[in-house]
């Protein structure tokens, strides 16, 4: 709770907000959802601005069926709006300043230190919830967050000598943005915030950030099998030099990658084991706060893309396994490995090794909201089903339960 708030009210409130409706407006929604989405009736108008206000407040808690209405006229999870457990990542501040952040988008106050800092710090609760959630729930709070402080700036609706740390976290915004959206498999909507957030750290003189940037539109450029773009990026931002050695390593991962799908096996792998001899390092002072995920279970899984780019499925196998017992955290991380080794089990015929596997996958797959892995599954079950006799009966079973949950998410 936020000063005695619960938790729900203030996200219930900060939506809204983050609207820009009355709560008129939303009882107007909430009466055409109702009679369109569910075929019921619901009381008048202003009861319903009242109910709103006494759930904003916390005296009430919305009953069956206003959490699913809400939900509707949100465009959110239901569980995105009321579900505490789901969403424990959110601690009681972050959430207080989520929702003044909100307000400063509708009372057209100036940005100040103060914006600048809540936004930080909620910056910090997207990554937590995509982190346990992954990015399709969280992609557009993420966008929201970021359109509002771009437009702070383009608007000039910041208080003197800020402007810098302004531009500086509203890259970062973008940043986050732009990977929840590749998470959400909006690739088209990722490049493009990429591309506004890259300009933003540039003017901002964020060196660090900007490199995070060029990171992640090589590996656009790599899940789009665009391979010479993304070593393109990459040797580019190498053959500047000075690198702290965490980015050097992220970098030659992304070359890596580039060269194995190019065909070029050698000089792939020779990049691989570059980064890899990075990473016995310790995280030194140069190296920025966000090269904390590349760790050795993130370069084993790209050891094992590598292979699996260049068709070598059983080789790569072990590598992507290493990097799944890697993350024995749940979470979308692991969901995705698990993912990811499944369909190199699949593509190598491993079929019974792939039994489990399809059960881990399966226990996460309603927990996790990843549209990209969620479509790479979905790959996997039609290869599954395509390979006719071969999948035991158990494997073959389970993929079209997979498929089922997959559908129904």
């Amino acid at each position: 709770m936020i000063m005695g708030l619960p938790t729900w009210a203030a996200r219930l409130k900060a939506a809204r907000h983050g609207e820009c409706w009355t709560q008129k407006e939303v009882a107007r929604r909430l009466t055409e959802a109702a009679r369109e989405h569910a075929g019921i009736r619901i009381p008048g108008r202003e009861s319903l601005t009242r109910m709103l206000r006494d759930w904003e407040t916390g005296r009430a808690r919305p009953r069956s069926p206003y959490p699913q209405l809400l939900a509707l006229v949100f465009g959110l999870d239901e569980a995105v709006l009321f579900d505490d457990n789901a969403l424990h990542v959110l601690n009681s501040s972050t959430l207080g300043d989520m929702s003044v952040l909100n307000s400063f988008a509708v009372n057209g106050r100036p940005a100040d230190m103060d914006y600048v800092t809540m936004l930080r710090q909620t910056i910090q609760a997207l990554v937590a919830l995509d982190g346990a959630h992954g990015g399709n729930e969280v992609f557009p709070l993420s966008l929201r967050v970021f359109r509002t402080a771009s437009a702070k700036l383009a608007e000039g609706n910041f208080t003197a000598g800020i402007e810098r740390d302004l531009e500086a976290v509203a890259g970062e915004a973008g940043e986050v943005a732009a990977w929840m959206a590749y998470d959400a498999d909006r690739q088209d909507a990722s490049r493009q915030i990429i591309q506004e957030a890259l300009m933003l750290s540039r003017l901002a003189g964020d060196r660090g950030m900007e490199l995070f940037e060029l990171g992640h539109l090589s590996m656009l450029s790599l899940y789009r099998r665009r391979p010479h773009e993304a070593l393109r990026i990459a040797d580019d931002v190498l053959t500047n030099g000075g690198l702290p050695p965490r980015v050097a390593a992220i970098f030659d991962v992304r070359r890596g990658r580039a060269l194995a799908t190019m065909g070029d096996k050698a000089r792939g792998f020779d990049a691989l084991q570059r980064a890899r001899s990075a990473l016995t390092e310790s995280i030194s002072a140069r190296d920025p706060y966000w090269t904390w995920w590349m760790d050795e279970a993130e370069l084993s899984w790209h050891q094992g893309m590598a292979h699996a780019e260049l068709g070598e499925w059983r080789q790569a196998v072990a590598p992507i396994a290493e990097a799944f017992v890697g993350r024995s955290v749940r979470g979308r991380s692991r969901y995705q490995y698990a993912a990811q080794l499944l369909n190199a089990l699949v593509h190598a015929q491993a079929w019974r090794e792939a039994e489990p596997v399809i059960v881990d996958v399966m226990g996460q797959a309603n927990e996790i909201g990843s549209a990209r892995t969620a479509n790479l599954l979905l790959r996997v079950t039609d290869r599954i089903e395509r390979a006719g006799t071969g999948p035991t009966s158990t494997l073959a079973d389970s993929a079209q339960d997979l498929r089922c949950m997959l559908a129904s998410s």
